[in-house]
C-alpha cells in the first residue's frame, strides 16, 4: 500500500486545485495564492485557511486533497484507475 502524500498549502495553490471546502461548510475559489468565498466574496489567503480546509477538489469538481478531522493532515487522495 502507497503511502499518502501530504499537502502544504503552497501545494493547494498549484493548478490543479481550483476550490477548498472548510470544516465550517464555507466554498472558496482558489486562485493561486488566494481563496475567494463563494457566498461573501470576502478574500483570503490560502495560508490563512489552510488548517480549516477540509477538502480541496479540482476543475471537475474531483477530490484530490481531503482530512476526515480537523487535527489530522491533509493528504492527497489518489484516484483509481480502472
Amino acid at each position: 500500500m502507497e503511502a499518502q502524500k501530504r499537502l502544504a498549502f503552497y501545494d493547494i495553490s498549484d493548478a490543479r486545485a481550483k476550490s477548498a471546502k472548510t470544516f465550517d461548510g464555507k466554498l472558496y475559489t482558489l486562485k493561486g495564492g488566494v481563496a475567494v468565498e463563494k457566498g461573501t466574496g470576502d478574500v483570503k489567503r490560502v495560508a490563512d485557511i489552510y488548517y480549516e480546509v477540509r477538502s480541496v477538489m479540482d476543475q471537475a469538481h474531483t477530490i484530490v486533497a481531503k482530512r476526515r478531522k480537523k487535527d489530522e493532515e491533509l493528504k492527497e487522495v489518489l484516484q483509481k484507475t480502472c
